[in-house]
């Protein structure tokens, strides 16, 4: 798959341009704002200012992260933050193998890969919404999402299948911003990519997300001839962290606004490696390595849903009594990824309306950041849609070390399979 599908229905709505030149090999992009794909009623996002790779990473730019950074090398990365594919068209560690690599676009790396890379340059990546932002382009028009030609050329691109010959970033083609390669090399790694859903989200069957590929409910869409951007969803929705894959490279952005350092990417083995602090409903801190030494059954949500959250909750309050007396042997973690509204006092209303026993349970709030961490770790996707906060189901059993030794991701499923893994753990 040699293309990277963007063709957003966007509203011109021009900001300041920023003041501050680009840092070298990067653009600066006027913000604005946009109209998403997946529905007509929807608001118009906004997307500040921001700096963006003219190209994406190259194969000798990566060669040098690892070369710096060992803990990145194919033969020593943990296999957490990337799977078996990684690097996997290098020869070697340090060595590529054949020259002509050196200025094609770095692929087989893993979105922890990826940020790590990009944070070791002072850059993050790019949001979704910023990435939509500038891909709608053409050659000479900041938004060419409405022209039927410049749509069949994405999917002529999306016929063609991927290569190992990829091209010199150099020479890709160039949008009217002067960014090479948008369209036509690789698909590109975003910050947010795990937002993106086509199934499993909180509202079931009736969701926006799953209407974006059914029939009937791609009239929903902002624009149901835009079928080319219908596939780069669905590609952003089957992709996990530590997916490696030879079609998918990355670029780096930057905030033109002043904002911390992005922080690099933690070397982990379970989650319970993982950087940040969290706080609990009784507004206590703690890290995630405190919560090792028993089994856990864990999930993430937020406390105001009115769909899912509740079923998983009662799923896991029947786990619990199933467990009788060995349910005083694990905990019970609710992580929260509404930072808008969940704090201590509404995490500690939320368990009480739902009468839990806050001697096992325990609710979790962080920043973005930290919880879209754990988020990728646990393969869990959350998104906010037309003002709808929406996320995938989970249910996990961890071991004491934070190992997932169990999942579940269907609502209302056999508690069976998820107590007996719990059990499994308890034993001597």
């Amino acid at each position: 798959m040699r293309s990277i599908f963007t063709t957003v229905l966007l509203i011109a709505s021009a900001l300041p341009a920023a003041d501050l030149p680009p840092p070298p090999g990067m653009l600066s992009i006027p913000g604005g704002s946009y109209k998403p794909l997946y529905a007509r009623e929807t608001k118009a996002r906004s997307v500040d200012s921001f700096f963006i790779d003219v190209t994406q990473v190259t194969n000798a730019q990566f060669l040098d992260f690892v070369t710096k950074h060992p803990e990145w090398r194919r033969s020593q990365v943990k296999t957490a933050l990337a799977d078996k594919n990684y690097l996997s068209h290098w020869a070697g560690d340090l060595d590529l193998g054949d020259d002509k690599l050196r200025e094609a676009p770095v692929v087989h790396v893993s979105w922890f890969a990826a940020k790590a890379y990009c944070a070791s340059k002072g850059k993050r990546l790019p949001t979704q919404d910023e990435w939509e932002f500038v891909a709608r382009a053409d050659a000479t028009r900041p938004d060419a999402s409405g022209d039927q030609v410049f749509l069949r050329q994405l999917l002529e691109w999306y016929s063609k299948p991927a290569t190992s010959a990829l091209e010199n970033v150099h020479s890709a083609a160039k949008n009217i911003h002067g960014l090479r390669g948008l369209h036509g090399l690789v698909w590109e790694w975003v910050h947010d990519f795990n937002s993106t859903m086509v199934v499993g989200d909180s509202r079931g069957d009736g969701s926006l997300e799953r209407q974006l590929f059914c029939g009937a409910g791609s009239l929903l869409a902002a624009d149901v001839s835009n079928y080319a951007a219908f596939m780069r969803y669905a590609f952003r929705s089957s992709l996990k962290g530590d997916y490696c894959v030879g079609s998918l490279g990355f670029r780096g952005a930057k905030s033109v606004k002043e904002a911390p350092p992005a922080p690099s990417t933690p070397q982990f083995t379970t989650i319970y490696d993982l950087p940040g602090e969290w706080r609990t409903q009784d507004d206590q801190p703690f890290k995630l390595d405190q919560l090792r030494g028993k089994p856990r059954i864990i999930t993430m949500g937020f406390t105001s849903c009115k769909f899912a959250c509740p079923r998983i909750i009662d799923d896991m309050k029947r786990i619990e009594r199933k467990l009788g007396a060995d349910a005083d042997k694990v905990g019970l973690v609710f992580f929260s990824f509404d930072t808008a509204a969940d704090n201590p006092a509404q995490m500690k209303k939320a368990a009480g309306e739902q009468k839990l026993e806050l001697g096992r349970w325990t609710f979790a709030i962080s920043d973005d950041e930290t919880i879209r961490q754990l988020a990728v770790a646990l393969q869990f996707k959350f998104a906010t849609v037309e003002g709808f906060l929406t996320h995938s189901n989970l249910i996990a059993v961890l071991d004491t070390d934070g190992n997932i030794v169990h999942r579940e991701e269907t609502l209302g499923a056999d508690i069976g399979p998820t107590v007996e893994a719990v059990l499994r753990q308890l034993k001597p």
